[in-house]
């Protein structure tokens, strides 16, 4: 199997979602590869995505544009698409092909819209075990899981327990904690209180992008670390602003630098989309029916675990990538944790290509 474009897994009809929601309707998880299959099928490293990418995370012969994780992910990069057949996927709730509230109900010709059953991710996890399936791959090389995509991952082992031989959690954690839980709910609340949001069924041509806006304003000052925007930005004005031109708003560069971001990001991301996902990050707990997480990772057939965190992560704190691995330890896993020197925040692995790329290349080479 070839390297090639993005790809659609159709889910036959009924899927059951964890909260014990029916859905009679066919499924669709939008996925892309990179790089060969061998004919032993046991070369495939499976990358779950966090909140906001789409499945296309390295440029391809067929499509050409940059991935998101473009830097990492190629032939002759950290993880090597000469040697390993990746496999990303789109988060089912998401709005870039797979299935969501944003889909088009093929009943009534109308977007789903808050019709569609809440999704967790334990739902994510196990929409995407028919994608591997359908690749005809028994058990994976790996799985690298970035921030929600980690606990993405935790879920497909907890689910399949022999699904991979090895398990890369990066800037994650087991359950949120009660800072990044407020954080998502005051970015909820302000979608929801933009009076275009309509209760879920806003216009197309109308979005509620105020409240989108200042979600993902507030998301960016978090995303990063105080550090970053110290060395980057200072104090420094926007360059030839004319005075009091803008009393209450764009005055200093970082205040620049946010708007556009938070502009770039609502023309492409939708808003009942981000909610559900938002919302499924809250509501995850990996040890959920178990006493704790070292008793969660009990029996589980895993290799080699590599956790990778960061010092000033403030949505997923390095504590949390600590309990990961003492559970991990504690069971005898082959587990190795590492304090990456980042001072990008919680988007460290996103932009520190350096350090995470030195990381990624040593575990998989």
């Amino acid at each position: 199997m070839n390297d090639s474009a993005k790809k659609l897994a159709t889910i036959e009809p009924p899927f059951i979602f964890k909260n014990g929601s029916v859905f009679n309707d066919p499924i669709n998880i939008a996925y892309e590869t990179l790089g060969t299959l061998n004919t032993k099928k046991n070369n495939a490293i499976l990358v779950t995505t966090g909140l906001s990418p789409s499945a296309h995370i390295a440029s391809s012969i067929e499509d050409n544009s940059p991935g998101w994780w473009e830097s990492i992910v190629g032939k002759d990069k950290p993880i090597d698409t000469s040697q390993y057949f990746v496999i990303c996927v789109n988060s089912l709730g998401s709005c870039f092909g797979s299935s969501g509230p944003s889909s088009e109900d093929p009943k009534s010709g109308k977007k789903y819209r808050l019709s569609f059953p809440e999704i967790s991710i334990e739902d994510i996890a196990s929409s995407i075990k028919p994608v591997i399936d359908g690749l005809g791959i028994e058990r994976l090389k790996a799985i690298v899981g970035p921030s929600m995509g980690g606990m993405t991952a935790l879920s497909l082992i907890k689910q399949f327990p022999g699904i991979t031989d090895d398990l890369v959690l990066i800037s994650a954690a087991s359950s949120s904690r009660p800072f990044s839980i407020a954080l998502r709910s005051l970015q909820r609340s302000m979608i929801t209180s933009d009076p275009l949001w309509e209760q879920g069924n806003y216009n197309q041509d109308d979005l509620p992008l105020e409240g989108m806006k200042h979600a993902r304003f507030l998301g960016m000052i978090t995303y990063r670390s105080p550090t970053e925007w110290n060395k980057r930005f200072g104090r420094k004005l926007i360059q030839n602003i004319a005075e009091r031109a803008d009393l209450f708003g764009n005055r200093f560069q970082i205040q620049d630098y946010l708007k556009r971001r938070s502009d770039d990001f609502i023309s492409d991301f939708d808003p009942n989309s981000y909610l559900y996902l938002s919302n499924a990050i809250d509501a995850f707990d990996f040890a959920e029916d178990c006493d704790d997480i070292e008793e969660t990772v009990e029996n589980l057939d895993l290799n080699r675990v590599l956790i990778i965190g960061v010092e000033e992560d403030y949505i997923f704190p390095f504590q949390c990538q600590e309990d990961l691995y003492n559970a991990f330890s504690a069971q005898k896993y082959s587990v190795d944790l590492l304090k990456l020197p980042s001072i990008n925040g919680h988007d460290s692995f996103l932009v520190d290509n350096e350090n995470f790329g030195n990381a990624l290349a040593k575990f998989f080479k």
